[in-house]
């Protein structure tokens, strides 16, 4: 028998069922675990190594852009070990996610080494006065924007920090500014390297508090990768 771990982000679990229906005649079973977009794939089959492998490669490029880890790894402890490998310095700002990324990072010992601050700025003033967001900014596009998730991250990165993590969004129960419930804006990288984005998140306030958590370190672990365009 043989078993296998494939992690992903991005996706629910009937998004992955969905995507993996074409290939589940191969041999191969898929099951699915997923918490707020935080999947682990798992696959067992009694195949021979070569056909389990290529049956698996079907898998890896049907989720070519979600996959993170073909180990059993959380996103928060990947973050940390890249962080490491890469020599970076991260601070991260949070909005509606109220300092659940930093709470999970803080929890890899040793990450003082490249995790220099974690700001909840969680009003229009936080914003302005803690990361210098102009409030003109603020004025015509919104504190639940693209142009303020990247005003966030630049109001991060001032050394020695390196590199900038921030989130933006409206987790409801009622949406604002004219803005739907689950819009969610994520920001990574620093100075000209910034890349802001846009995703629309489903479920109750919890979930997408949480996936919106999820997809910042999935951005995070993508830019210290280079898979995200960066310095």
């Amino acid at each position: 028998m043989i078993r296998e771990v494939m992690k992903i982000c991005g996706l629910d679990c009937d998004e992955i069922c969905a995507a993996l229906a074409d290939i589940a005649d191969k041999g191969v079973d898929f099951t699915v675990e997923e918490r707020c977009l935080d999947a682990k794939v798992i696959m067992t089959s009694e195949l021979d190594r070569k056909s389990f492998d290529a049956v698996k490669s079907l898998a890896y490029n049907i989720f070519s852009e979600q996959v993170y880890s073909a180990e059993d790894r959380e996103l928060h402890e990947l973050a940390a070990q890249l962080l490491a490998l890469n020599g970076k310095m991260l601070a991260v700002a949070e909005s509606l996610t109220g300092g659940e990324i930093c709470s999970r990072l803080t929890s890899v010992p040793g990450i003082s080494a490249n995790f220099y601050e974690g700001v909840v700025c969680y009003n229009r003033g936080a914003k302005m006065n803690r990361l210098r967001v102009p409030k003109a900014l603020l004025g015509a596009y919104g504190a639940v924007s693209r142009e303020t998730a990247y005003a966030m991250v630049n109001g991060l990165v001032v050394p020695p920090v390196n590199i900038g993590l921030a989130t933006t969004g409206l987790a409801g129960p009622q949406g604002d500014e004219g803005k739907p419930v689950g819009l969610v804006y994520i920001g990574v990288g620093a100075g000209d390297f910034i890349t802001v984005f846009e995703k629309h998140l489903t479920g109750d306030r919890n979930r997408i508090r949480q996936s919106a958590a999820n997809l910042a370190l999935f951005y995070l672990v993508r830019y210290l990768r280079g898979d995200i365009l960066q310095l």
